[in-house]
């Protein structure tokens, strides 16, 4: 009989510790994370994640902070007025060369053969129809960033030299847009859903970002704050990737919060395509290493960053 009681204590006293054990992990301390972005279209993940509440399911407290320019954000990030952004990997890797203590988590968008993300655009009045007819044309772009790189990629792809077209400064992508549409430069390098806009307008894609196989735009979060939350990273994740499985999903059901969140021209809010999602993951060694090559070859960085000293490839990341 004391045999029998006592395991039935050493059962009640395993069920307890079982319940505590959950209860505790119901009630993990809420993470607040102040994250930075941009009105274009591949945040729109972070923004179901936000709306639907799978951050709040995981107890991220996050407070999401648009920003009208990269210049805006990056001064945000330095001055640790936000702890996480939504970037370009150029954009991440220069930041972390000057000791801003961050790692990507993840791509937010990667260039792939269904849905276009950037192209090269004729001017309306150009008469231009094939890209090899860009040889010695001037091409509106934003200098040091995903707009030049990818611009470069693009051009030696299709065979082209380094000095086979003339890269034109317009940093402002509203300006860039205009510029080319009234034909005062005859092409440009635009994003979406500029693009889609462009061609309505009567401009000609002479090519786009479809035949490239990169990561073009990345998250990342401050290391500290995932060195004091071991789980951050991956709670993070799951409510972001539960975000990416309901957009792929349904992207028309989302249509009106990336309407009010980003900069979809009114003329083609109803026509845009919403492109495909990838769920989370780290970018490709290859990736950062290209993207490193060229911002070394630029001028741009002195010499290339360790990858794991790039990416949170665990848990938790430190520099």
């Amino acid at each position: 009989m004391a045999g029998l009681l006592r395991i039935g204590l050493i059962g009640t006293v395993l069920v307890a510790i079982i319940v505590s054990g959950i209860a505790c992990a119901g009630d993990e301390d809420i993470s607040s994370i102040k994250f930075g972005v941009l009105p274009v279209v591949d945040t729109l993940p972070l923004l179901v994640a936000d709306d639907e509440g799978f951050f709040e399911q995981e107890n991220i407290d996050i407070e999401i902070i648009p920003f009208n320019s990269a210049l805006e954000r990056d001064a945000a990030l330095q001055a640790g007025e936000i702890n996480g952004y939504f970037a370009d990997p150029l954009s991440a890797i220069l930041m972390i060369d000057t000791d801003v203590d961050i790692s990507m988590i993840t791509v937010a968008y990667r260039a792939n053969p269904e849905d276009r993300m950037f192209a090269i655009v004729a001017s309306p009045e150009s008469g231009f129809t094939e890209l090899s007819q860009l040889k010695g044309v001037e091409v509106g772009i934003s200098s040091a960033t995903i707009i030049e790189y990818l611009l470069d990629n693009i051009l030696a792809e299709h065979g082209f030299g380094e000095d086979d077209v003339k890269k034109l400064e317009v940093k402002q992508i509203p300006i860039r847009l205009q510029m080319l549409l009234s034909s005062e430069i005859e092409a440009a390098l635009l994003p979406e859903p500029l693009v889609t806009l462009a061609e309505s307008e009567g401009a000609k894609v002479l090519t786009d970002d479809r035949t490239l196989d990169t990561t073009l735009t990345i998250l990342a979060l401050d290391n500290s704050i995932m060195n004091d939350n071991r789980s951050l990273k991956e709670r993070f994740l799951r409510a972001y990737g539960t975000a990416v499985d309901a957009i792929n999903e349904n992207p028309d059901g989302y249509r009106e919060l990336l309407v009010a969140n980003t900069r979809i021209p009114p003329e083609i809010e109803d026509e845009y395509v919403i492109p495909s999602f990838p769920l989370p993951d780290v970018p490709p060694e290859k990736d950062l290493a290209e993207v490193q090559d060229w911002l070394v070859q630029n001028g741009l960085i002195q010499e290339a960053i360790p990858y794991e000293e790039v990416v949170a490839l665990s848990s938790s990341s430190s520099h």
